[in-house]
């Protein structure tokens, strides 16, 4: 552990922003946001401190202006033993004071206080929905949470669960909430399909459950009298083979920008999102944000991040997903108090909030 870090003199924070310099528009979610949204932040909020951006490849120059005049990108190659190789060469000559390990992976050589980020834990309860990452995941998280000098994480649910796995020390881990961006409000376009939709927004993976969605839909659509689709939206980089294609009433929009997503919470009858396991759920937040009602399990974070302004179901359960479907799309009434909580739960997330507290770890003892 360093000494005190708090007194007049200016630090130098490297930052471990790798993610900020991938090309795949379907990669810019989840981890992306987390790190564009800290450090667009704490450009605004730490006055003292300059920031050295490592990554493999550049970042854009646009993105680069919004972090401010005291982040600088260190594009260090190759990207092959980028994490523990490369970076250690780097900090040989060039150490910074503090180190913010923001890709849930340290390098090995680390002479000054790291901050260590661990975002999910999913890996543990569902390997087999990580058939290619999950050796590499596993060694990486074990080495980040034992080393790391504090470890940040974006759940209470999230620090439960590294305690438990991992037999870290409580003290070691804060938690922090992401917060939602200021595109995510309930005025708006909304997106129209001529019909109800229920939604779905995130990655095709397995670890989403949207099977579960789509077989629910189809019961539902037994039941229901009235015409309803269902609009799923999201990069197919990670694509769950046992996602069915062959429904007209459903909709694979593929992947949707940012910029593009409010429309699409506006307008929907509800957005679903069933998975086995979340560290958070960003799109909970947003769909919150954006004046649309949440279906989600009783998993993971989500009842944390939901708290009483939605609805939970059991993520094996078809019929408990009906009933919530039908309750939604029949009960207006309903539908506009799940709204109102959903809009006030929502304000309690904010990435200042997030940022601050970042902050105040990189300045603590």
């Amino acid at each position: 552990m360093v000494g005190k870090l708090t007194g007049e003199r200016k630090m130098i924070i490297g930052v471990d922003a790798g993610c900020l310099g991938i090309k795949d528009e379907r990669l810019k979610v989840g981890v992306y946001q987390v790190v564009f949204n800290l450090l667009f932040q704490l450009g605004k909020i730490d006055k003292k401190n300059n920031y050295r951006l490592y990554s493999f490849n550049p970042i854009e120059p646009k993105v680069m202006k919004q972090f401010g005049n005291r982040m600088e990108n260190l594009v260090l190659h190759p990207a092959r033993g980028w994490m523990q190789a490369r970076l250690p060469i780097e900090f040989l000559s060039k150490k910074p004071d503090v180190f913010l390990a923001l890709g849930q992976a340290m390098p090995r050589f680390h002479p000054f206080k790291t901050i260590g980020f661990v975002y999910d834990l999913a890996f543990e309860f569902y390997p087999d929905c990580y058939p290619d990452s999950l050796a590499k995941l596993r060694k990486n998280t074990k080495y980040l949470v034992k080393k790391a000098d504090y470890l940040v994480t974006i759940s209470k649910s999230s620090k439960k669960d590294i305690i438990q796995l991992y037999n870290v020390p409580e003290q070691k881990i804060k938690v922090f909430y992401p917060g939602v961006g200021s595109t995510f409000t309930p005025h708006g376009q909304k997106h129209s399909l001529g019909a109800s939709y229920f939604l779905f927004v995130g990655a095709l993976k397995r670890l989403k459950n949207i099977p579960f969605i789509i077989k629910g839909f189809t019961k539902f659509l037994t039941q229901s009298k009235q015409n309803f689709y269902l609009v799923i939206a999201g990069g197919d980089l990670w694509f769950d083979p046992k996602i069915s294609k062959t429904n007209p009433k459903i909709k694979l929009l593929g992947y949707v920008p940012e910029k593009n997503l409010p429309a699409l919470y506006r307008g929907t009858m509800a957005f679903i999102s069933p998975s086995l396991y979340e560290g958070f759920g960003m799109t909970l937040l947003e769909a919150m944000a954006c004046g649309c009602p949440v279906i989600t399990t009783d998993k993971g974070a989500m009842p944390e991040v939901v708290g009483k302004a939605g609805i939970l179901v059991d993520p094996y359960n078809i019929d408990e997903l009906v009933r919530a479907m039908t309750k939604i799309s029949g009960d207006e009434k309903l539908r506009k108090t799940i709204i109102d909580k959903g809009l006030k739960q929502s304000r309690r997330f904010t990435w200042k909030k997030f940022a601050q507290g970042i902050l105040g770890v990189i300045n603590e003892n």
